[in-house]
């Protein structure tokens, strides 16, 4: 047979698969229409990110700012400051690595601390600097000290040219002049060291909206996987993933509300380092997306609970169709579904939590503050070398009962636990856990579907030999043969099953010579 016959075969198999009912149907075109809308929508929240954070990062570059230096936001029950620090801070730790910086609606000049320095002069007795152009915040050069000239266009970096001013401190003022030269606005360093915590927060914020793009094709890929193979696992793997999807964008609305009010009180009011209304566009226009992305994804979970329930139904009558099980059988076929959901949801959450890790230590803030980088490099190496072959030995060891590929899978998942818990060794792990909401949220979850295939597989690995793989493989293969229900009474095999404790090993060595041709039991 020719590779374009196999081809034209499996796009064959793939249509009628699709085409099986309405509900398949349903099932398919939802999925694929949903990743397109919101995929497309997660895109211009990330444009808006990109747009804004490209901006402020060009700002800040531009200040000569000392490379380990970031801004740590601290306040709460409605108080906003901030602090200046030059290594990660650790509760309890002596000295502690953050200085005050600025609070809202203090009346003593801004002023930055002499540590963030890059000259020893002049300076207080206190520590403190007394240059006379700090704390002056924006120094405009044009009538307005609007900055809606600034972010007229979607890409307002595109439309600006920035460029610095040294000064005899070590820092520079930065120059942000439109296109024609006619408007131009000049930032002090008390106002670019106060950019240092929006430079952050947005690049935070375009790394999520990435993951959450490509979320959006696994969850595709799951409802393809679903019908294709006809497989309960991925159709409960999917409602899981959405179900988390849809309370993340419920959190994120509520947190630009607060992040919008952060920066108006650290920014953008009269008295604040820069008070330059900067921040205020962006967060309207992300908001007003994350309206339509939180109604889109109520909508879409509703919607997906229904089909993926008629879904189920419809292959729910498949499984076990020929040959009624006990109900010792059912209960030992839930564990086994619940280790392939597990599995399910464990790559693609692990991975996400893997690649938002290192991109912080390549990207972030902390990249220069981390003294073991090279170990987290080869804890993702290995990682991510192990993850899909572990996936496919728990698939098919779970699935075949196969021992020893088990305690392969199980010895696997072990190390997964094992390394990425000792992960929280690391100052600089704990802080970007603690500080990056999406970056913990994905790490929690990640931990849990480890435990939970973990655990679920150490159930199934107790349960083995005892009548599970032998009652698939009968009712497939006899499903085949056009066997009926009927042949097997539920409630009789059901009784000689429990009064019989050699059945599966009875059943386990008659099948070979029962089926002549066998074929492969078909993955659910």
């Amino acid at each position: 047979m020719s590779a374009t016959h196999r081809l034209w075969l499996m796009v064959k198999s793939l249509y009628l698969r699709v085409t099986l009912n309405w509900v398949t149907k349903s099932f398919f075109f939802f999925s694929f229409i949903h990743c397109f809308t919101q995929g497309t929508l997660q895109a211009y929240l990330y444009g808006a990110d990109d747009a804004w954070g490209s901006l402020t990062h060009e700002i800040v570059s531009h200040a000569q700012i000392g490379s380990t230096t970031f801004a740590q936001f601290t306040g709460q029950h409605g108080s906003y400051s901030l602090e200046l620090c030059d290594e990660v801070p650790v509760t309890g730790g002596d000295p502690h690595p953050c200085d005050p910086f600025y609070a809202a609606g203090q009346t003593d000049p801004v002023q930055i601390p002499h540590r963030f320095l890059r000259t020893s002069t002049p300076q207080e007795a206190g520590g403190i600097t007394s240059f006379d152009t700090f704390g002056q915040g924006a120094l405009y050069t044009n009538t307005s000290t609007s900055a809606a000239w600034m972010v007229s266009s979607d890409s307002p970096s595109i439309d600006l040219h920035i460029d610095s001013q040294p000064r005899s401190d070590g820092f520079a003022n930065v120059t942000i002049t439109s296109n024609d030269g006619t408007l131009s606005m000049t930032l002090d360093p008390v106002c670019t060291f106060t950019l240092l915590y929006p430079d952050a927060k947005l690049s935070q914020s375009r790394r999520e909206e990435l993951s959450l793009v490509a979320s959006q094709f696994w969850f595709f890929g799951l409802a393809v996987f679903a019908i294709v193979f006809e497989s309960v696992p991925h159709i409960l793997a999917l409602i899981i993933a959405r179900l988390l999807a849809t309370g993340w964008s419920t959190y994120t609305l509520w947190r630009s509300t607060d992040l919008r009010a952060r920066m108006q009180h650290l920014i953008e009011n009269p008295g604040t380092p820069c008070q330059l209304d900067l921040y205020s566009p962006y967060y309207t226009k992300r908001i007003s997306f994350q309206i339509a992305d939180l109604v889109l994804h109520w909508t879409a979970l509703l919607i997906s609970l229904y089909l993926s329930w008629r879904l189920y139904q419809v292959y729910r009558k498949h499984t076990f169709r020929r040959v009624g099980p006990p109900k010792d059988i059912l209960r030992m076929y839930a564990y086994f579904l619940a280790v392939l959901v597990s599995i399910q949801l464990s790559v693609f959450i692990l991975t996400n939590a893997m690649a938002l890790w290192v991109d912080q230590l390549i990207h972030g803030p902390i990249k220069k503050l981390s003294s073991h980088t090279k170990v987290y490099d080869a804890t993702f190496i290995l990682t991510t070398v192990l993850l899909i072959p572990w996936l496919m030995m728990g698939w098919f060891s779970v699935r075949r009962e196969w021992r020893k590929l088990t305690v392969a899978f199980l010895g696997t998942a072990f190390f997964f636990v094992f390394a990425w818990s000792m992960m929280f060794y690391s100052r600089v792990y704990r802080f970007t856990f603690v500080d990056w909401p999406f970056f913990g949220c994905m790490t929690v979850a990640s931990f849990l579907a480890l435990l939970c295939a973990t655990g679920f597989a150490f159930v199934c690995l107790a349960n083995y030999d005892k009548g599970l793989a032998q009652w698939i493989y009968v009712e497939k293969t006899f499903g085949g043969d056009d066997f009926e229900p009927d042949l097997f009474p539920t409630d009789v095999i059901e009784k000689e099953w429990k009064q019989d404790a050699d059945r599966a090993s009875i059943y386990k060595v008659a099948l070979p010579d029962l089926l002549r041709e066998p074929e492969p039991a078909r993955l659910v």
